[in-house]
């Protein structure tokens, strides 16, 4: 089976996946998307869903990091990651919605998006806000004002501090889900210069960044999104072994159904409903560029609703 990762090289949740690739040894196919819409090639693969990271296993497709790690951990036969059950799996909840909503916040900052920006063109500036206005589209990323996250900043890398000065990873001796997840938010702020300098007073968590970024990111090959297109049309999807069926009121498997982000980013992807247990949706899709896809989805943060027609 051939993995492929539609990515950029900004985007803190793609370095999520990245470094798992890194902690399992993969070898993969990257795909480097624009970091702004349009991306004709991606959306019959994702069936309109445009946040990123999407990642593709042949004619199966992932959207959202939650569930991209777990289809790893299953691709790879590896659930080492997930063996600190509720503890790993909420902690990493809660680096992806409210540590992450922290982060952005701190790196949108004036101060903070001014270094940024001050790299690409007064164009490329403006097309990028532009795109994440749409992105949002009345919802909010942030949470939190510029003082306030950083007030949760300090209070988080405080505690974060003490429990890695005394143990290598952040729930104790292994590596869990949550230290990739605490990872990558902690990653996107050290790569802004205003905002690195939050995380240099602390020793601990700086080594800890150290020993995780040592995992690499695998064995990336250069691929362009018209060969991942290709791939989806020389292979069937194939339905994993995931679990017991967690009905969905009112909603039976086989019925068609539209499967849409509940924070932002509410593009709804429709198709026939394969499966819904405690930690995945899946859905199959026939599309006139790509063929026969199978979708998946995290039963966290997703709606899943009637399709229309």
């Amino acid at each position: 089976m051939t993995i492929v990762l539609h990515h950029y090289p900004e985007s803190l949740f793609s370095e999520k996946v990245r470094l798992l690739l890194g902690y399992y040894g993969q070898s993969w196919q990257s795909v480097i998307i624009s970091n702004i819409m349009p991306r004709p090639l991606l959306m019959p693969l994702s069936g309109g869903y445009r946040k990123t990271p999407v990642l593709q296993i042949n004619a199966n497709v992932y959207c959202d990091s939650k569930i991209i790690a777990y289809a790893l951990a299953r691709h790879c036969q590896d659930f080492s990651l997930y063996q600190q059950g509720f503890a790993a799996a909420r902690l990493a909840d809660w680096a992806d919605s409210e540590l992450f909503q922290i982060t952005v916040a701190l790196n949108f900052r004036p101060e903070a998006i001014g270094a940024m920006m001050s790299q690409i063109t007064p164009e490329d500036a403006a097309a990028f806000q532009a795109d994440r206005a749409k992105l949002t589209d009345g919802a909010s990323i942030v949470s939190a004002s510029p003082a306030v996250a950083a007030g949760k900043l300090a209070e988080v890398l405080v505690d974060l501090e003490e429990s890695l000065d005394r143990q290598p990873h952040v729930l104790g001796e292994k590596p869990s889900i949550a230290d990739f997840s605490v990872y990558h938010c902690l990653w996107f702020l050290n790569n802004n210069p205003v905002n690195a300098e939050l995380l240099k007073p602390h020793a601990a968590v700086q080594a800890w960044m150290q020993r995780m970024a040592k995992f690499g990111h695998g064995s990336p090959a250069e691929w362009d999104a018209a060969q991942a297109l290709a791939l989806v049309r020389e292979h069937e999807p194939e339905l994993p072994e995931c679990g017991e069926t967690l009905a969905i009121a009112g909603i039976n498997l086989g019925d068609r159904v539209s499967i849409t982000p509940a924070d932002y980013g509410k593009v709804p992807v429709s198709g026939e409903l394969l499966a819904a247990t405690a930690h995945e949706l899946i859905i199959q899709r026939q599309d006139p560029q790509a063929g026969t896809v199978m979708n998946h989805f995290p039963r966290w943060g997703f709606d899943v609703t009637p399709a229309d027609g």
